[in-house]
């Protein structure tokens, strides 16, 4: 089986295609991934399909077996922490690591992880693949058990391929954003259905956080008030808060004439006194 995979992506690499974003693909072929700043072989039977802020989805219909991808700034320390935590998968199912973390090489981690409920029997991995300058992509795999085998030689085939592409910008971009967030302290106001929101949080170097929300309904008759601790991150252009709910929030991020901008909204900074 897997002589068979690495057969299939060795046809990928003779001819590449450049990704566009919301368009699908179809294996084998080779993709030149500019969002993720890497190239990788798209193997036979499986589809492509890249949305902004989401990262890069492998699938397959008949199997309903998927992988996501997306872009991370790692060290190898950083990885084996990632590795170590629960995870959400892309259709919010979290899971949790079992066995041990495989070192496939020295750039190459996987881990096994499973969800907690008892109707979910579907298996989970993740690959982690180090690059040059703590560049990284993260796969998650979400697959049935019945399927580990061709999964795993499927999933290793992909990871092995996949090679960096210069991406000074991208990295930059990233690098930029992260320092730009490291040690902020943020306000911001939106509207949340009936309710008026604040939303206060503050972003520490040592990637904590704490988010404090406060509603109030429509015409200020009461209020309501909520706290929230977990981990960040970026990725792409994304602020990711993992909460230590067990819940994430995915906001997105750009800059306007200096000011930050999460979720079309405008955010105004304070010192922050709680953390650096």
């Amino acid at each position: 089986m897997r002589l068979l995979v690495l057969l299939s992506l060795f046809v990928t690499l003779l001819v590449g295609v450049e990704l566009e974003l919301d368009k699908n693909y179809v294996g084998p072929k080779k993709l030149t991934v500019s969002q993720l700043g890497v190239s990788m072989g798209l193997p036979r039977d499986w589809e492509a399909v890249a949305k902004k802020g989401e990262g890069l989805l492998l699938f397959q219909k008949e199997t309903k077996d998927t992988m996501v991808l997306r872009v991370k700034r790692f060290s190898i320390s950083d990885a084996i922490v990632y590795l170590n935590e629960p995870h959400y998968l892309k259709n919010g199912i979290k899971v949790f690591p079992q066995e041990g973390i495989v070192k496939l090489n020295s750039r190459i981690y996987r881990r096994a992880y499973r969800s907690n409920t008892i109707q979910d029997r579907r298996s989970a991995l993740i690959y982690v693949i180090l690059g040059p300058q703590e560049r990284a992509v993260v796969m998650k795999v979400y697959y049935d058990k019945a399927n580990d085998s061709a999964i795993k030689a499927t999933g290793m085939s992909i990871v092995q391929a996949l090679s960096f592409t210069p991406t000074e910008q991208l990295q930059n971009a990233l690098q930029d954003l992260e320092m730009r967030l490291q040690g902020i302290h943020v306000v911001y106001l939106k509207r949340d259905g009936g309710y008026d929101e604040k939303q206060e949080l503050w972003l520490c170097s040592n990637r904590r956080y704490l988010l404090q929300v406060n509603r109030t309904v429509a015409g200020g008759m009461s209020r309501v008030h909520d706290q929230k601790t977990g981990i960040w991150s970026v990725e792409e252009r994304q602020l990711i808060l993992q909460g230590d709910d067990g819940f994430d929030r995915f906001i997105n991020v750009e800059t306007k004439d200096k000011a930050l901008i999460f979720d079309s909204n405008r955010c105004y900074e304070l010192h922050n006194t709680k953390c650096k």
